[in-house]
Protein backbone atom coordinates (compact mmCIF):
# COMPACT_ATOMS: atom_id res chain seq x y z
CA UNK A 1 0.00 0.00 0.00
CA UNK A 2 0.88 3.44 -0.72
CA UNK A 3 0.33 6.42 1.25
CA UNK A 4 -1.08 9.62 -0.82
CA UNK A 5 0.41 12.84 -0.64
CA UNK A 6 -0.85 16.59 0.21
CA UNK A 7 -0.50 17.24 -3.50
CA UNK A 8 -2.95 14.18 -4.08
CA UNK A 9 -5.80 15.19 -1.30
CA UNK A 10 -5.83 18.36 -2.43
CA UNK A 11 -6.50 17.46 -6.07
CA UNK A 12 -9.11 14.88 -4.28
CA UNK A 13 -10.76 17.70 -2.54
CA UNK A 14 -10.80 19.87 -5.89
CA UNK A 15 -13.90 21.88 -7.23
CA UNK A 16 -14.18 21.13 -10.88
CA UNK A 17 -12.09 17.91 -11.15
CA UNK A 18 -13.59 14.57 -13.42
CA UNK A 19 -13.36 11.54 -11.32
CA UNK A 20 -12.47 8.36 -14.54
CA UNK A 21 -12.35 5.11 -12.81
CA UNK A 22 -10.62 2.48 -15.20
CA UNK A 23 -11.64 -1.07 -14.50
CA UNK A 24 -11.09 -4.92 -16.48
CA UNK A 25 -12.61 -7.78 -16.05
CA UNK A 26 -10.79 -11.12 -15.77
CA UNK A 27 -11.08 -11.58 -19.61
CA UNK A 28 -9.13 -7.92 -19.93
CA UNK A 29 -12.03 -5.82 -21.20
CA UNK A 30 -12.32 -2.54 -20.16
CA UNK A 31 -14.80 0.12 -18.57
CA UNK A 32 -13.95 3.68 -18.04
CA UNK A 33 -16.60 5.85 -16.02
CA UNK A 34 -17.15 8.58 -14.61
CA UNK A 35 -17.86 9.02 -10.84
CA UNK A 36 -18.35 11.97 -8.30
CA UNK A 37 -18.38 10.31 -4.54
CA UNK A 38 -14.93 8.62 -4.05
CA UNK A 39 -13.67 9.45 -0.31
CA UNK A 40 -10.36 9.19 0.75
CA UNK A 41 -10.93 7.09 4.22
CA UNK A 42 -7.64 7.67 5.94
CA UNK A 43 -3.97 8.20 3.95
CA UNK A 44 -4.25 4.71 2.64
CA UNK A 45 -7.66 3.71 1.63
CA UNK A 46 -10.70 4.96 -0.57
CA UNK A 47 -14.48 4.47 -0.74
CA UNK A 48 -16.71 4.44 -3.15
CA UNK A 49 -20.55 3.67 -3.80
CA UNK A 50 -21.18 1.72 -6.92
CA UNK A 51 -24.97 0.62 -8.12
CA UNK A 52 -25.03 -2.60 -10.22
CA UNK A 53 -23.28 -1.52 -13.15
CA UNK A 54 -20.03 -2.63 -15.24
CA UNK A 55 -17.39 -1.15 -12.94
CA UNK A 56 -19.26 -3.44 -10.22
CA UNK A 57 -18.74 -6.51 -12.50
CA UNK A 58 -15.38 -6.15 -13.54
CA UNK A 59 -14.34 -5.38 -9.56
CA UNK A 60 -15.39 -8.94 -9.00
CA UNK A 61 -13.45 -10.58 -10.86
CA UNK A 62 -10.60 -7.87 -11.11
CA UNK A 63 -9.75 -6.43 -7.84
CA UNK A 64 -7.13 -3.59 -9.68
CA UNK A 65 -8.38 -0.25 -11.44
CA UNK A 66 -7.23 3.05 -12.00
CA UNK A 67 -8.54 6.78 -11.07
CA UNK A 68 -7.74 9.74 -12.89
CA UNK A 69 -8.14 12.63 -11.29
CA UNK A 70 -8.27 16.15 -13.83
CA UNK A 71 -8.12 19.50 -13.36
CA UNK A 72 -8.88 20.50 -17.17
CA UNK A 73 -6.30 23.64 -17.92
CA UNK A 74 -6.40 25.48 -21.17
CA UNK A 75 -4.37 23.24 -23.04
CA UNK A 76 -2.90 19.34 -22.54
CA UNK A 77 0.30 20.85 -20.97
CA UNK A 78 -1.54 22.87 -18.21
CA UNK A 79 -4.13 19.94 -17.01
CA UNK A 80 -3.31 19.18 -13.12
CA UNK A 81 -4.13 16.25 -11.45
CA UNK A 82 -3.05 12.70 -10.65
CA UNK A 83 -3.19 8.62 -10.98
CA UNK A 84 -4.39 6.50 -8.20
CA UNK A 85 -4.01 2.74 -8.81
CA UNK A 86 -6.07 0.72 -6.68
CA UNK A 87 -6.65 -2.53 -4.98
CA UNK A 88 -10.15 -3.95 -3.75
CA UNK A 89 -10.23 -4.73 -0.31
CA UNK A 90 -13.90 -5.07 0.74
CA UNK A 91 -17.57 -4.54 -0.49
CA UNK A 92 -19.78 -4.14 1.82
CA UNK A 93 -23.65 -3.90 1.15
CA UNK A 94 -25.06 -2.80 4.27
CA UNK A 95 -24.01 -1.78 7.66
CA UNK A 96 -23.29 1.75 9.67
CA UNK A 97 -20.49 2.83 6.59
CA UNK A 98 -22.69 2.28 3.73
CA UNK A 99 -25.45 3.54 5.51
CA UNK A 100 -23.43 7.48 6.21
CA UNK A 101 -22.04 7.38 2.60
CA UNK A 102 -25.55 6.75 1.39
CA UNK A 103 -26.93 9.27 2.76
CA UNK A 104 -23.85 11.95 2.14
CA UNK A 105 -24.61 10.85 -1.88
CA UNK A 106 -28.04 11.36 -1.35
CA UNK A 107 -27.36 14.76 0.17
CA UNK A 108 -26.17 15.63 -3.10
CA UNK A 109 -28.01 13.89 -5.72
CA UNK A 110 -31.45 12.97 -4.40
CA UNK A 111 -33.15 9.94 -5.00
CA UNK A 112 -30.79 8.96 -7.91
CA UNK A 113 -28.64 7.62 -4.52
CA UNK A 114 -31.41 4.70 -4.74
CA UNK A 115 -29.66 2.55 -7.65
CA UNK A 116 -26.37 2.40 -4.72
CA UNK A 117 -25.92 -0.72 -3.64
CA UNK A 118 -22.45 -1.96 -2.96
CA UNK A 119 -19.78 0.51 -0.78
CA UNK A 120 -16.35 -0.58 -2.03
CA UNK A 121 -12.99 -0.12 -0.59
CA UNK A 122 -9.60 0.29 -1.74
CA UNK A 123 -5.88 -0.10 -0.91
CA UNK A 124 -3.93 2.60 -2.62
CA UNK A 125 -1.22 0.88 -4.09
CA UNK A 126 0.33 3.81 -5.84
CA UNK A 127 -0.04 7.03 -6.83
CA UNK A 128 1.45 9.30 -10.43
CA UNK A 129 1.25 13.01 -11.82
CA UNK A 130 -1.39 13.18 -14.96
CA UNK A 131 1.28 14.13 -16.73
CA UNK A 132 4.51 12.64 -15.29
CA UNK A 133 7.78 13.60 -16.14
CA UNK A 134 9.77 11.81 -13.11
CA UNK A 135 8.88 14.60 -10.73
CA UNK A 136 6.76 12.88 -8.24
CA UNK A 137 3.86 13.26 -6.70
Amino acid sequence: MSVISEKVKEYLSATGKMNVLSTSNKAGETNVAMFGSFLLSDDTTMMLMLGDNNTYANLKENPHAALLIVLPGKTGMQTEGCRIYLKLKSVEDSGDMFDRMKAGVREKVGDAAEMLKHLVVFDIIKTRPILDMGQGI
